[in-house]
């Protein structure tokens, strides 16, 4: 790789500690309504948008369930977030902190929709940081399709091979990669797979790491 001129975020599981969130959230809700909802049918749609998850759940409850685990699940979450805001992941401060002071563009391509993405920033003061936000909904295809990375790529002002993308799902890692992007994979809740590994630049333990590597490489 050559110095790195531009940094690419993905928001939940790399920069915020959510995506259990949003399970519980819903999880709690199911209950409340007697629904079943599992660990397993959650996991199978980290990384896609909330237009694609919420496909899903209607093809897999009824119709009224469905609606109700969508409104109950995302008004227990905001509940949640309100109350005791949100758990950045390891060094993300660190790591923004870097990126500011050696002018490196910072922008958030999230498959969530761009309004949660902003209150999230907004509600953790971390929206000075960056240079453009994209969300899920400002795209026609979500993850794994490579559009928001491409879109994303467009804001960066940086050729593709100085810029970074950072991913904890597969589904980001396909996007990017199929984005001609080169992108460091920090796992969250899943663990790399030998896809992972091939299409990825490196994969490192935390947002430390990525500082430390970052730095490395623009010496």
């Amino acid at each position: 790789m050559t110095k790195i001129e531009a940094v690419i975020f993905d928001m939940d599981g790399l920069m915020f500690d959510t995506e259990v969130l949003y399970y519980e959230a819903n999880r709690i809700v199911a209950k409340r309504n007697n629904l079943d909802y599992t660990w397993e049918f959650h996991e199978k749609y980290i990384g896609v948008s909330d237009i694609e998850f919420h496909k899903e759940i209607y093809l897999n409850y009824e119709s009224k369930q469905a609606e109700i685990l969508i409104k109950e699940g995302g008004q227990a979450l905001l509940e949640h977030v309100e109350v005791n805001g949100l758990r950045k992941k390891k060094g993300l401060i660190e790591l923004l902190d870097y990126l500011e002071s050696k002018k490196i563009k910072k922008i958030v391509a999230s498959s969530s929709i761009k309004s949660l993405v902003s209150l999230f920033l907004e509600k953790e003061k971390l929206t000075s940081y960056f240079d453009a936000v994209i969300g899920g909904d400002e795209v026609s295809r979500a993850k794994p399709s490579p559009e928001i990375y491409e879109k994303a790529w467009l804001k960066a002002a940086a050729s593709k091979e100085k810029t970074i993308v950072l991913e904890d799902s597969l589904n980001g890692i396909r996007a990017s990669y199929d984005a001609h992007i080169p992108v460091i994979m920090v796992p969250d809740l899943i663990p790399p797979t030998i896809e992972a590994k091939e299409k990825t630049v490196t994969i490192l333990a935390d947002l430390i790491a990525v500082k430390n590597f970052i730095e490395q490489q623009n010496q």
